[in-house]
């Protein structure tokens, strides 16, 4: 292991190397999942000599600066795949400060053990936003139970902010996201259990259930839930009616290359001497 001294502040349980045991204060370089939000912070230790690395702290994070011009402000950037690359290079960013390092928590992934089931099982991913949209996901939960709960067993996934009220009846599958190691062997484990899913919009765990091969179906649209001045998002699944159409659409329409959005992970070696260009 190279002899840099490196310190992480995770998000979402999402970096996926071997972790640093070292306080900012004592690293050469942090690794941190965002630099905007954080530009008081990051602006500190860059002038105490530190190099800042940001990481894509989830599938279409880094797309967040060229949409939303975001400013850039960190040392270098470490994307999942060659698609959020191209997207930081397009909002002006020297290639030099670019490093296409996917992410050991996608590498192999494999489906849990796939349950046959007699009736189909929806997922619902509930919709986690920049404020509580608790009356969105119950309305958009409502419409999925009225129209498919007579042909298949409803579920809902969340997680702490995605904020929906279930009724009797419907199940809930909740994940802690933060400092949870097992949360993507959770995802594997458990996905095998759903034969559809639906997303407002595309999220990491969604991502997840793309690349295992389940059939996913985004049922949001941007103007449903974003008010004025808040963030666009970037879509990869045309939207889809709820209707019981799902049950046999087998064409995705995928509009991106899965394998541009993320590529095989980088030894974290080969990382840290690339931290010595920047």
């Amino acid at each position: 292991m190279s002899n840099i001294k490196y310190s992480i502040l995770d998000h979402h349980s999402f970096w996926g190397w071997e972790k640093g045991n070292i306080e900012p204060e004592d690293a050469d370089v942090i690794f941190m999942w965002n630099d905007f939000t954080l530009k008081d912070v990051v602006e500190k230790w860059q002038n105490l000599g530190k190099k800042v690395v940001c990481f894509e702290h989830g599938w279409n994070a880094f797309f967040d600066y060229e949409v939303n011009k975001r400013e850039m402000i960190a040392d270098g950037y470490l994307t999942l795949g060659n698609s959020s690359a191209r997207s930081l290079l397009n909002h002006g960013l020297d290639n030099k400060k670019v490093l296409i390092a996917g992410n050991p928590h996608f590498d192999n992934l494999k489906e849990g053990k796939r349950k046959k089931n007699i009736i189909p099982q929806v997922l619902y991913t509930a919709l986690h936003w920049t404020r509580d949209v608790r009356e969105y996901n119950n309305r958009k939960l409502h419409e999925i139970i009225t129209k498919l709960s007579p042909y298949a067993d409803i579920s809902v996934k969340t997680i702490e902010k995605s904020k929906v009220d279930i009724p009797e009846g419907v199940k809930k599958w909740q994940s802690e996201i933060n400092n949870n190691s097992l949360l993507f062997k959770d995802i594997q484990e458990h996905i095998g259990n759903y034969d559809i899913v639906l997303t407002p919009k595309e999220s990491t765990f969604d991502f997840i259930a793309l690349k295992m091969n389940k059939k996913v179906f985004r049922i949001g649209k941007e103007d449903e839930y974003r008010l004025k001045g808040e963030p666009k998002t970037r879509n990869v699944l045309p939207y889809t009616q709820i209707s019981t159409n799902i049950f046999y659409n087998n064409n995705h329409s995928i509009m991106v290359s899965l394998e541009d959005e993320i590529g095989k992970s980088l030894n974290l070696k080969v990382i840290l001497n690339w931290t010595k260009t920047l």
